[in-house]
């Protein structure tokens, strides 16, 4: 007889859904501990099941784990958050640029139904506009891979793939941060409009400030965060 799997799937499911919700909805601080024991009383779940949930989203890059201090939220400095905002522009612009150098019209095809799909998703989840949605967040992954595929280089659009993967937390918590203050679909729009329009030089300069625009916003909060703190080095609200 086969052995019995450690805890449901399904329950597993649920409890890496709520927690993952309340990392991206800032219920816990970046950098914050996670404690297994009280995420399970809190969650009437078994230490199993939230184990098995915070390793997965270890694997998401939004928990960090560590042998000797446990689980943790993702924490980030001014710093490091400019440093992968630089990478990523360098690297995400060279495939962009390549991308519209030589993609061809079924890469342009695929670019504008991309864009349809991102521009009529609902932005935030149904009944807290803190935080993003998950097919909002498919649909923006989908659509800036997508201005990037045509570029031929799979190494280029791997390397683009894994720094926006490392962005992802940082896209959440500039929303939350922002308040719904900033135009994302009219900068999403301004980068279509001038990739279909085979304009280079344009679509990356409305790129990087898309891209840097969000660092900005995270950057902002956590130097705030650390000033209203008396010092530190991790955003903690």
């Amino acid at each position: 007889m086969p052995p019995r799997p450690s805890s449901s799937p399904s329950l597993t499911q649920r409890t890496y859904g709520c927690l993952r919700a309340d990392i991206l909805g800032g219920r816990f601080a970046p950098g914050q501990r996670l404690r297994p024991s009280e995420l399970a009383a809190a969650k009437g779940v078994s230490l199993n099941v939230v184990r098995e949930a915070l390793n997965r989203l270890a694997g998401e890059r939004l928990v960090r784990a560590s042998p000797q201090q446990g689980f943790a939220v993702v924490a980030t400095t001014p710093a490091d958050l400019a440093d992968l905002t630089d990478v990523r522009g360098l690297v995400e612009t060279a495939a962009l640029r390549r991308s519209i150098e030589r993609g061809d019209l079924a890469w342009e095809s695929e670019l504008v139904a991309a864009h349809h799909r991102l521009a009529n998703t609902p932005m935030t989840a149904p009944g807290n506009d803190d935080v993003l949605s998950d097919d909002w967040a498919r649909a923006h992954s989908a659509f800036h891979a997508a201005t990037m595929s045509g570029c031929g280089s799979p190494r280029l659009i791997e390397m683009a793939a894994d720094l926006g993967e490392c962005a992802a937390l940082y896209r959440h918590w500039s929303h939350r941060y922002d308040g719904g203050r900033r135009d994302v679909a009219g900068e999403h729009r301004a980068i279509f409009d001038a990739t279909v329009a085979r304009d280079a030089d344009l679509a990356c300069r409305v790129h990087l400030d898309h891209i840097h625009r969000t660092a900005e916003i995270v950057i902002a909060a956590i130097e705030a965060d650390t000033a209203d703190a008396g010092g530190g080095e991790t955003a903690t609200a």
